[in-house]
């Protein structure tokens, strides 16, 4: 639809689709980056995951609005900054609320149902855009974006605590990979055998 917006309803030229679009996505790259930063603290992530998402859907559709070729790029190039700051918060969300044993399934179906919108994505795009406008269209796209919102607030709400006194350990270190509680990570650690046991007489 974003093309259709800047070239029969703005009427600029290919050239400035292709450097928005390239902008947007060197920016979505690079807040990749920093959104890995704030996912490691599981504090953040929810608001990060939460708030990304919102924000991409509201500047999306605030792109319908636009009346110059300048606004359409100021506001691509948000909504996918943000967008990439929300995805490894999303990712590390999934894994917080899902057993270690499902992470494959999890992750496997969270890829099939992107890949899924995708492909029917742009087939309903189509008939809105016949039926209403591209900007109407363009403006609707912020309820998929919002219900996105919700979904990962209801996951978060209905997921179980974490038992008191459990700290986030992935190998040597300490990340969102998974979860044990101290007292087994401690008597696993090497530094619980820095002592070694009397031996039995």
């Amino acid at each position: 639809m974003l093309p259709s917006l800047l070239t029969s309803t703005l009427g600029a030229p290919a050239a400035a689709l292709g450097a928005i679009e390239g902008v947007s996505d060197a920016l979505a790259g690079a807040a990749r980056f920093g959104g890995g930063i704030l996912a490691d603290d599981p504090a953040r992530r929810r608001k990060v995951a939460v708030g990304g998402c919102t924000t991409t859907a509201m500047l999306g559709a605030a792109t319908a609005a636009a009346t110059s070729v300048w606004q359409v790029g100021v506001l691509r190039a948000a909504a996918w900054t943000t967008r990439g700051l929300r995805v490894p918060a999303r990712n590390a969300l999934l894994a917080d609320i899902v057993p270690a044993s499902a992470y494959g399934r999890a992750y496997g179906f969270e890829r099939m149902m992107d890949n899924l919108g995708a492909i029917f994505g742009p087939f309903l795009a189509l008939g809105l855009v016949a039926w209403l406008g591209v900007q109407w269209a363009i403006g609707l796209s912020v309820i998929p974006g919002m219900l996105a919102a919700v979904a990962i607030v209801y996951a978060i709400r209905h997921t179980p605590g974490r038992p008191a006194g459990t700290r986030y350990r992935c190998g040597s270190g300490y990340g969102p990979c998974c979860v044990e509680s101290w007292d087994s990570s401690w008597a696993r650690s090497p530094h619980s055998r820095s002592a070694p046991s009397p031996r039995p007489r």
